[in-house]
């Protein structure tokens, strides 16, 4: 595996937990890090970057599937490249489902805080 793959989707997978706590961390990570006697009241700091962080995220997982899906095709046309490591796509769908959740959440966390009592 080339190291600008490697790069490509250690970046996203970065960047899709950079997304996930900056959606979390002004209400949900707090309760949860106090719950277990971690101070969190400078992660509150972090809400005002959600949406930056989400769209830098989504970017870099995008290119991650982009770069993936290229070298696999690349691979699967020659017989003398070698393929994709198989962690790559599990980090890949991992990363795509946090930055998932990472967009959806200013619409999740209303209900959720009610459901739980907040």
């Amino acid at each position: 595996m080339r190291i600008a793959d490697k790069a490509a989707a250690g970046l996203a997978t970065i960047s899709g937990f950079g997304g996930l706590f900056a959606a979390a961390a002004c209400c949900v990570l707090p309760l949860a890090l106090a719950g277990v006697g971690i101070g969190a009241a400078g992660l509150a700091r972090l809400a005002p970057l959600h949406a930056p962080l989400s769209a830098i995220a989504l970017i870099a997982v995008v290119a991650g599937w982009f770069l993936h899906l290229r070298r696999k095709r690349a691979c699967a046309a020659r017989a003398d490249c070698a393929p994709p490591s198989n962690v790559t796509l599990p980090l890949l769908v991992a990363a795509t489902i946090f930055v998932a959740l990472s967009g959806t959440w200013p619409f999740l966390e209303p209900d959720l805080m009610r459901a739980f009592g907040g």
